[in-house]
């Protein structure tokens, strides 16, 4: 079996990908390909949703879970995901799949 050279982080409620972007340094800096993929809907900045958080109500568990299915179809060989706080429950839902 060939060892994962992927890295998926799925960050939690009211956060961005911005959140990993020092895990993002790291763990390229090892040798991975990482992913930070946003909710769908959700990919903008923090200010402007800060700004604007009205797409935040558009957000379902069921929508997110397909599309970082879709994501993670998508790559070549299983990747190593990781989620922080509900991107953790998210994580949980995509392993039990």
């Amino acid at each position: 079996m060939q060892s994962p050279d992927t890295v998926v982080l799925v960050h939690g409620l009211w956060m961005t990908p911005r959140s990993w972007e020092h895990w993002v340094a790291h763990y390229e800096g090892v040798g991975y390909k990482v992913l930070t993929p946003a909710y769908p809907g959700l990919e903008v900045e923090v200010e402007a949703l800060r700004a604007d958080p009205s797409p935040i109500a558009n957000v379902t568990v069921p929508a997110t879970v397909s599309y970082l299915e879709e994501i993670i179809g998508g790559l070549d060989s299983p990747p190593i995901i990781m989620g922080h706080s509900f991107g953790g429950a998210l994580t949980q839902i995509l392993l039990d799949k």
